[in-house]
């Protein structure tokens, strides 16, 4: 039976300590799905900080799903840029076309016709329902992992398995505020049980917390796989204008305009003495030969741009670090 008395000290604590987000703001019912929904998209994988000003520049320019769903596949890029995973702004779009046409523009209160709208899995499905429609979900993200994982001290993989981690999530109990608490175990986990130096002192569920206890707040956490690979990039230049391609070579930056490259292999990789950069993305680890003054190969996908002109263009980061790379 959970502790009745967990969601009050955290709602408690969430009232007094929550963050001023801008998709937090008091605002109709349709707006609140919006925002919801708009957020939702920017925060997988991405951090609070990083996805503030690119929302509220999002909302400004789409400040609805009428907006959104009607506007050009450049300029919705345009507005995402930075912001990496680009499938998701796609998916974005094509959710708002959705929600439009087959639901007539509001969010479904169903779990399963949630995940059926591109882009919207197991847990965005859950913060939707939690967040825009008050309804009883805990959306399991890295928070709160950490935040079962320290209460319960759990170590072993058994212990750290998703599965065990779902079990251990009834800890927390309900509340009829299910929007506000999902939010606030959340932001419990952002804000105070953090990876290292979790601050304790401000934490309402020290008295139940095992590592708070035992002073062992080490995180376990299962090794994501990532996957080295070497590339080369082809940097060709003509009047100062550099040969860069429309992606349709690689899955990573699907349609996105990238240097030309090719995979190599990891020989070829050390064995070169030309310029190397390293660039992470999701769960691959790239090592990337920059080999410049190459021959012009021009396709149809093919496009000239001047390097003091990329803000101008939509990029990917991706492209920009080669792009600072070269000389």
């Amino acid at each position: 039976m959970p502790n009745q008395n967990i969601p009050k000290k955290i709602l408690h604590w969430y009232d007094n300590n929550k963050r001023t987000l801008p998709w937090r703001k008091k605002v109709s019912k349709s707006k609140r799905e919006y925002f919801t929904l708009i957020s939702e998209f920017m925060l997988q994988q991405t951090q609070v900080k990083t996805v503030v000003p690119y929302f509220e520049n999002f909302v400004k320019n789409f400040p609805n799903l009428q907006s959104l769903a009607k506007s050009s596949d450049q300029k919705i890029l345009k507005n995402w840029e930075g912001l990496g995973y680009y499938s998701r702004v796609r998916n974005l779009k094509k959710t708002a076309i959705l929600l439009l046409k087959e639901f007539n523009g509001k969010l479904p209160k169903e779990i399963e016709k949630l995940k059926s709208l591109p882009g919207i899995g197991e847990y965005t499905s859950r913060s939707i329902l939690a967040i825009a429609h008050n309804k009883p979900y805990i959306p399991m993200d890295g928070n709160v992992e950490r935040i079962l994982k320290r209460v319960f001290l759990l170590k072993t993989n058994n212990e750290i398995s998703k599965e065990n981690l779902s079990k251990k999530k009834s800890f927390f109990g309900f509340s009829k505020r299910s929007s506000d608490y999902a939010q606030a175990i959340m932001e419990i986990g952002a804000l105070i049980c953090k990876p290292s130096l979790p601050s304790c002192i401000h934490c309402p569920l020290t008295e139940n917390c095992k590592a708070f206890r035992r002073k062992d707040f080490i995180i376990n956490s299962k090794n994501k796989f990532s996957k080295t690979k070497y590339f080369q990039a082809n940097v060709s230049k003509y009047k100062n204008e550099y040969l860069l391609t429309k992606n349709k070579k690689f899955n990573f930056l699907k349609n996105l305009v990238i240097f030309p490259m090719e995979e190599i292999d990891e020989k070829k990789f050390k064995n070169s003495v030309q310029k190397k950069i390293n660039i992470k993305m999701s769960n691959m680890n790239m090592k990337i030969i920059i080999n410049e003054n190459t021959k012009i190969n021009k396709t149809n996908n093919s496009i000239f741009l001047n390097k003091k002109n990329i803000n101008k263009y939509i990029l990917p980061s991706f492209t920009k670090k080669i792009f600072n790379s070269v000389s």
